[in-house]
C-alpha cells in the first residue's frame, strides 16, 4: 500500500470522517413557522343542515300526533262507528273474555279527557313541533340560534308528551283490560323514547365541536407562535 492511500484512510481514534462537505447554521436565519391553522378544528357546515332537515320532519309527525290529540280532547262523545274501528282489532286478538264495549270505551274516553292528557299532549306537542321547525330552518342556514331553539321544543315536546301520556295511561289501567291496554302501555314508554332520540339529535350541533364551530365561526381557535 502506498503512501497515499494511506492518507486517505482515517485514523483509528479518529471518530469523526470528512464526508467532503459542511453544513452551518445561520444565526440570523429565521425558523421555520408553522401555519396557524395547522391543527385548527375545520367547520362542519354538512351536519348543521343534515340535522334540521330530520327536525323538521320529525317536527311534521308530531304534528300529526298533536291534532289527532286535540281533536279527541274537544270530542265530548265519540259514534259508535270511530270506536268500533278502534275495538276492532283489540276484541279481536283475545280470547273472547276481556272485550272492550262500546260504553266502557266511551268511560275510558271521558276520564282520559277529564285528566287533561289529550290536551297536555296535544298543545304542549303543538308548540314543540313549532319550535323545532323553527330551529330547523335556522339550523340549514346555519344560525347558532336555531341549535338552541330545537333543544328547547325537544325539552319541551318530551316533558309535555310524557306527561299527557301518563295521564292517559292512568285512565286506561282504571277502565280498560287486555290488549288495548296493553297498547296505551306501549304507546307512553314509545313517547319518551322519541322524545328523547329528538332530543339528542338537537343537541348534537351543540356538542359536536365542528358543527359549533359552523354555527358560532367567532369562537374560532388558531395556533400562534411566538419568536424570542
Amino acid at each position: 500500500m502506498s503512501e497515499s492511500d494511506l492518507e486517505i484512510l482515517p485514523k483509528k481514534g479518529d471518530e469523526s470522517v470528512d464526508l467532503g462537505f459542511s453544513m452551518r447554521m445561520d444565526e440570523s436565519q429565521l425558523e421555520a413557522e408553522l401555519p396557524p391553522d395547522l391543527f385548527a378544528v375545520r367547520p362542519d357546515t354538512k351536519g348543521p343542515r343534515s340535522i334540521g332537515i330530520l327536525l323538521i320532519l320529525g317536527a311534521l309527525v308530531l304534528l300529526g300526533q298533536a291534532y289527532g290529540d286535540i281533536g279527541l280532547h274537544n270530542a265530548a262523545d265519540l259514534s259508535d262507528e270511530e270506536v268500533g274501528m278502534i275495538l276492532e282489532v283489540p276484541n279481536s286478538q283475545g280470547d273472547g273474555s276481556s272485550e272492550i264495549t262500546t260504553e266502557e270505551y266511551q268511560t275510558f274516553h271521558d276520564a282520559a279527557r277529564e285528566s287533561g292528557g289529550y290536551a297536555l299532549r296535544g298543545y304542549g306537542l303543538v308548540l314543540a313541533s313549532l319550535l323545532l321547525i323553527a330551529g330547523g330552518v335556522l339550523l340549514i342556514l346555519l344560525n347558532g340560534l336555531g341549535a338552541k331553539l330545537a333543544v328547547s321544543g325537544a325539552t319541551l315536546g318530551l316533558v309535555s308528551g310524557t306527561a299527557g301520556s301518563l295521564m292517559v295511561k292512568g285512565a286506561a289501567d282504571a277502565h280498560l283490560e287486555g290488549v288495548l291496554l296493553l297498547t296505551y302501555e306501549i304507546t307512553t314508554y314509545l313517547c319518551g323514547v322519541c322524545m328523547v332520540m329528538c332530543l339528542g339529535m338537537a343537541a348534537l350541533p351543540m356538542i359536536n365541536a365542528r358543527a359549533r364551530l359552523a354555527l358560532y365561526p367567532e369562537h374560532k381557535v388558531t395556533l400562534s407562535m411566538e419568536s424570542e
